[in-house]
């Protein structure tokens, strides 16, 4: 199936302030039941972030956005792999940010499209 490009940008942007939103809660039941984060793999996340931070006071942010649609973002801030494809599961790399500013590290998520609605999944976060 042929998504269009603005679409699948806008629905891993608001998808990805979601999952941001439940990181910085520290909500593992949502993080699990929506992004498919176990426990353990938010443990592992949260220990390498904070390790990354020096602390574990931060929040984290998406990419800010330039205009009025997520697929105006800066290049390489979020890169989504597969949007000129017919499919319907796309690569996510998304830039972190905090409140210092754009940061040297990024999230790693999948983004599946089924029954006419979005669905994103954790995969891993690396600098």
């Amino acid at each position: 199936m042929f998504i269009k490009k603005e679409k699948v940008y806008e629905a891993a942007y608001s998808l990805i302030e979601d999952f941001m939103d439940a990181f910085n809660e520290k909500s593992t039941a949502k993080l699990k039941t929506e992004f498919g984060m176990t426990p353990a793999i938010y443990n592992e996340a949260r220990e390498y972030l904070d390790d990354y931070f020096n602390t574990d006071q931060y929040l984290l942010k998406p990419p800010p956005k330039k205009g009025a649609s997520p697929h105006l973002l800066e290049d390489n801030l979020l890169d989504i792999y597969g949007t000129d494809e017919e499919t319907d599961c796309w690569r996510i790399n998304c830039r972190l940010f905090s409140e210092q500013g754009e940061e040297e590290i990024s999230a790693n998520f999948d983004l599946f499209y089924d029954k006419e609605q979005f669905k994103l999944k954790y995969l891993y976060t690396a600098s």
